[in-house]
């Protein structure tokens, strides 16, 4: 009963912090999120689903509307990832799961949005994208930035076409802005519950090292469908093109990820010798590439779940 009371109070304090402060709206969500994910242990199944009742009722009570994307980044996944723990499911079932029902939920909610629209673009208004642009020519102007831009040759023309072109592009690709803070959400929330989880010494799973984890090849099959319909819809004007686009956009950081674990698998096999021109490689290149090395290690995120590099023997979850 103890344990029930504790959990009911931390998680409606988050709620109300949440309801109330935009700006602590990110900490408290994940406070909640990380409250339900371990509450299952100290509460049970039945418990868990009555307190995230009366979490929903006041979140929705005090934010109204504007409680839905909360609700579906942060509360309803950690449930449905805390459901998973009590049921004994391992680390990566557990992520999987939690990553799958977010982009889901995301999904739903942006095409929700996109029909109650009647159709129309959800993300782009010519109006917004011109007053953002004339906003950002203005602070360019008051700083003095605009005369050193037209000194170099670009004009005050030039310069909002470019503005125009870098918005439009941004919000085509909000849906894919919004998937990459739904699975970081879950990623964070679950490695928070499971870092509190063995200070606690709960019956929590654990995941492997860093170094050894691979990414699930169906992340790969997803870049490769988003190419697809990029060159299906090639010239940034079919809505095909956009799909694709996102999907790829949405990969790249998980890409990336995986690259950094295959670069740190890579590291812990290095001499001395070897490790003191790789850091100097490696720090040139953020500094001075950084572009280059971002592609560089999602391509090596990629390719390694495609051939299996390190030829790393699949573990099974206990």
């Amino acid at each position: 009963m103890v344990g029930l009371a504790r959990i009911l109070l931390i998680s409606s304090l988050a709620c109300l912090v949440m309801s109330l402060s935009s700006p602590l709206a990110v900490v408290s969500g994940l406070v909640w999120g990380v409250t339900l994910l371990l509450g299952i242990f100290w509460t049970g199944a039945r418990q868990l689903l009555i307190i995230f009742v009366l979490n929903t009722l006041l979140l929705f009570g005090i934010a109204g509307d504007r409680a839905w994307f909360s609700f579906l980044i942060f509360g309803l996944p950690s449930l449905i990832m805390a459901l998973q723990l009590g049921s004994q499911k391992g680390y990566y079932e557990v992520q999987a799961r939690g990553i799958l029902s977010v982009l889901l939920l995301v999904s739903l909610f942006l095409g929700t949005a996109y029909f109650a629209n009647q159709g129309e673009d959800i993300s782009v208004s010519p109006q917004g994208i011109k007053a953002q642009v004339d906003a950002n020519l203005e602070i360019l102007s008051d700083s003095g930035m605009l005369g050193f831009y037209e000194k170099r040759g670009m004009s005050r023309e030039e310069l909002r076409s470019q503005f125009t072109e870098i918005y439009i592009w941004s919000f085509r690709h909000l849906p894919a802005w919004y998937y990459i803070q739904a699975m970081v959400a879950v990623f964070v929330i679950l490695r928070l519950g499971i870092y509190y989880g063995r200070t606690r010494e709960l019956p929590i799973p654990h995941p492997k090292r860093f170094s050894e984890e691979v990414m699930p090849w169906p992340i790969v099959w997803i870049v490769i469908s988003g190419l697809v319909l990029m060159l299906w819809g090639w010239g940034g004007t079919t809505p095909w093109y956009y799909v694709g686009s996102n999907l790829v956009v949405t990969s790249v950081p998980v890409a990336i990820y995986f690259g950094i674990a295959t670069m740190a698998y890579l590291w812990k096999r290095m001499s001395v010798r070897a490790r003191q021109w790789w850091l100097a490689i490696i720090v040139l290149n953020v500094l001075f590439f950084t572009l280059p090395a971002m592609v560089f290690l999602g391509l090596l995120g990629l390719f390694d779940s495609l051939m299996n590099y390190r030829r790393l023997e699949p573990k099974k979850e206990g």
